[in-house]
């Protein structure tokens, strides 16, 4: 067997780079552009099986939440595997999922088939590819993430047109088997991820190694045992103060940015605006989306402003996009609130993996992408049923968007509450390494391990000051 050749750092681009850059675009625009797209599926569900808007948004929550609540299952099998056969199984088990809601009779044999079966799947393709561009890159980080995370936009912008079109067509059936058909395409985007191995990696497994104690190797067999199965799940990362509020933050804000995509077609068509138009919305945003997020991913990379800070920016406009929604009672108005929408979500999308990076280390970053989005999940979960429940309290959605832009600020509230700053300070001379100051945590990227030294002797991703 070949010895496997540990790279000194992310090459931060190449051939390989790039497409797996590729492979990430498309599995966005398929993986999360269906996601936030299945709104349109939500008024011909409540239809054909007559039940709440309540009930009925929990198969786009359960579908979201499970994209996300299964990161860390995804992270660790990319940890036991890699990423690239984890993403192909993610497309075969997203397209079995909508095949077998083909045969759906009743709202619960869809939260199985769509929001369990697809959403696993779905996961097990999100996750792994932005963890991917994360050992590709570091320099140009947040410039490959926003050209991948763009695919978004352009999902959103081709799908619910195509969505309503296929339903006008095919009946919402034949409309499930040909996105079915569609997400199957993950396969191909999962055999551009090809694995690559990090100096920080070999790090990472003898510093393991070596906190081994005597007394921890006299433990009892099903100890070890449990031990072996949580390691791949990278748990020690929830013992972090700043990571855990950014993701808590995270929470906050896809708790509020969840609910647009269930309920913004059924409110333009509350307020008069016909089906197509309603549905060609949520295109208008991905269009605002797409643009802003190539933009803005390579802005940030400028480094005229804090990360964080652009990342705050982004969400903050965000709130607002909400608090207009309400007041576009025409479509006109409604189409100048997607393209606002759709700007300041691209300003901090491309963003979220790279917080993930800083706060967790490249070596860490399938666990961190699996924990974070494991917070963003129950977002997820709660968000669409809450507006769906305001709607049927109301007899409207705006109290609904409403709701969402106060998550949305509190989420902003959260992060400033990080005692991660932005300054940075060096550990020493020789060392060469400005890490990021967090909270008693010191999060470097691709140090060589240095036995020569006092720093080279704990573990490089996180050491507790």
């Amino acid at each position: 067997m070949a010895k496997a050749q540990f790279a000194e750092k992310p090459p931060d681009g190449g051939c390989r780079g790039w497409m797996v850059v590729v492979g990430t675009f498309f599995i966005h625009v398929v993986v999360v552009g269906s996601a936030k797209s299945f709104g349109v599926f939500y008024a011909e569900f409540r239809e054909v099986f007559q039940e709440s808007a309540g009930m009925t948004s929990f198969i786009s929550s359960i579908l979201g939440g499970v994209l996300l609540m299964c990161s860390p299952f995804a992270g660790a099998l990319s940890n036991l595997t890699s990423c690239r056969t984890v993403i192909i199984a993610g497309g075969v088990i997203s397209a079995v999922g909508l095949v077998v809601s083909f045969f759906a009779q009743t709202m619960t044999h869809l939260f199985f088939s769509v929001g369990i079966l697809t959403g696993l799947g779905l996961c097990l393709m999100y996750s792994p590819s932005l963890a991917m561009i994360g050992r590709y890159f570091d320099k140009r980080h947040a410039t490959a993430n926003g050209i991948a995370v763009c695919g978004t936009g352009v999902g959103i912008f081709a799908l619910p047109p195509l969505f309503q079109f296929l339903i006008d067509e095919f009946g919402w059936r034949g409309a499930l088997l040909i996105v079915g058909g569609l997400l199957f395409n993950g396969c191909v985007c999962g055999a551009l991820m090809r694995p690559i191995h990090l100096k920080e990696d070999r790090g990472k497994n003898q510093d393991n190694i070596e906190a081994q104690s005597s007394e921890d190797r006299k433990k009892t067999t099903l100890v070890s045992f449990c031990q072996k199965i949580l390691q791949p799940f990278d748990v020690t990362l929830l013992k972090h103060r700043s990571f855990v509020i950014y993701s808590v933050s995270s929470f906050l804000t896809s708790l509020g940015n969840s609910i647009i995509f269930v309920h913004l077609v059924a409110h333009a068509q509350k307020v008069g605006v016909e089906k197509t138009p309603a549905a060609f919305l949520l295109s208008i945003m991905g269009i605002s989306e797409a643009v802003s997020r190539l933009l803005n991913g390579w802005l940030s990379d400028r480094r005229k402003i804090s990360k964080v800070y652009y990342y705050m920016i982004g969400i903050t406009g965000l709130a607002i996009s909400n608090i207009a929604i309400p007041f576009g009672r025409t479509y006109t108005g409604l189409v100048v609130c997607m393209v606002f929408y759709g700007f300041f979500s691209g300003i901090f999308f491309p963003l979220i993996a790279v917080l993930v990076r800083k706060y967790s280390g490249v070596s860490r970053i399938s666990g961190g992408l699996g924990w974070a989005f494991v917070f963003q999940d129950a977002a997820w979960l709660l968000g669409p049923p809450v507006a769906g429940w305001l709607y049927d309290a109301t007899g409207n959605y705006d109290w609904s968007f409403f709701a969402a832009a106060i998550f949305i600020f509190a989420s902003v509230l959260v992060l400033l509450l990080n005692p991660c700053s932005t300054t940075r300070r060096t550990l020493g001379p020789g060392t060469g390494q400005l890490p990021d100051q967090c909270d008693g945590v010191v999060v470097l990227s691709h140090m060589p391990r240095d036995t020569s030294s006092n720093v080279g002797q704990t573990n490089p991703t996180f050491r507790e000051m």
